[in-house]
């Protein structure tokens, strides 16, 4: 665990989230403002965005948006341990973006093959049609 995901501690209990959904609930958003804000010496506490590290006070709290560190759209739950509050410029800039480590490792051979693999066991399962399967790697 980072330092920053120490600092901002586990998720919030009386705040319910779906995984599968797409949307965070909105609550986390002030809950991780507060948790990770530093007070300024003029005694405000300001929230840095991680990614371009522009300041936000409370007061601009809604142009700051929940983000998936794992994309949503590539498979990343909708989880507390997957969740970043990022600027929204920062956001519509990131949008499906993955670290370059990470593509290469996607895009490797073996990874296919694992996909595959798991395909296959899932129609042999009876949980896929045999029609909606990908191609053997």
């Amino acid at each position: 665990m980072s330092a920053d995901r120490r600092k901002v501690g586990e998720a919030p209990q009386f705040i319910k989230c779906n995984p599968l959904s797409r949307f965070f609930p909105p609550d986390w958003k002030d809950v991780w403002f507060r948790r990770m804000t530093d007070r300024g010496e003029d005694g405000i506490a300001w929230y840095e965005c991680p990614l371009c590290n522009r300041r936000f006070d409370h007061r601009d709290i809604d142009y700051l948006q929940g983000d998936h560190v794992w994309p949503y759209s590539l498979f990343g739950d909708t989880s507390w341990a997957n969740y970043q509050l990022i600027c929204g410029a920062c956001n519509l800039a990131k949008r499906d973006l993955l670290e370059i480590e990470i593509r290469l490792a996607l895009g490797s051979g073996e990874f296919r093959r694992m996909v595959s693999q798991f395909l296959r066991a899932q129609v042999e399962a009876g949980k896929l049609s045999e029609s909606s399967f990908i191609p053997t790697y």
